[in-house]
């Protein structure tokens, strides 16, 4: 597989296609995702799969486990060759906090480790500054969607973690797959309640387009 060599920016062709962002969002995407089809439609709806695999499958399933730390590795190379040293640097990376809560057994650490290896050697500020209270249902795995103003709700910001040092000149929200923009608009809008003048930026490892890969952005191959 060869690596994307930049990260792609959404606009106004494709930025509707995500009910919850605005045109004053700025966020952009490695690959896309198939969107209405299960693992076995293209390379890119597998590596998800194995990526976005729960970590109590993998504890108890040898196979499982290495293909889910494989996509890891694939997926932060993928980030790597995209984000030049320069930009990694400038910027405080965010993941997006996962559905589980830091110690359920669910809890999964992918997108901080998938930041770890795409930018090692590199001063780079990765910090888990949001976290959800209580642990909520995937909203791929079930039909009733958590609303927006439950997840907000179920949301907050580290303060002690922000205290730490000085962010950097730009916050990167990270996340694996975006879908509506419902996470992303949710954390951004706690992080602008207590960082109202910081320039805060969406970077996804896929977007999900309801269709085969199209508008010239396809899966990587």
């Amino acid at each position: 597989m060869v690596a994307p060599s930049s990260l792609t920016l959404l606009d106004g062709s494709n930025r509707r296609e995500h009910a919850f962002l605005a045109a004053s969002d700025h966020c952009a995407y490695l690959s896309q995702y198939s969107g209405g089809r299960d693992y076995r439609a293209d390379h890119c709806n597998q590596l998800l799969r194995n990526f976005k695999c729960r970590p109590s499958a993998a504890r108890i399933d040898p196979r499982r486990r290495h293909y889910k730390q494989q996509a890891i590795a694939t997926l932060a190379l993928w980030l790597r060759h995209a984000v030049p040293r320069e930009q990694a640097e400038e910027c405080t990376w965010v993941p997006i906090p996962p559905s589980k809560r830091r110690g359920d057994p669910d809890f999964d650490d992918r997108l901080p480790r998938t930041l770890g290896l795409a930018f090692a050697g590199y001063d780079v500020d990765v910090r888990s500054l949001l976290y959800q209270v209580h642990s909520t249902v995937p909203d791929h795995s079930h039909p009733s969607r958590l609303s927006v103003e439950a997840l907000y709700g179920n949301l907050r910001l580290d303060l002690q973690s922000l205290g730490c040092r000085p962010l950097r000149t730009c916050i990167a929200l990270f996340d694996d797959l975006l879908t509506s923009g419902k996470h992303y608009r949710c954390c951004e809008r706690r992080l602008r309640l207590t960082l109202p003048s910081t320039p805060i930026a969406g970077v996804f490892l896929m977007r999900r387009v309801l269709r085969n890969c199209r508008h010239g952005h396809g899966c990587a191959a």
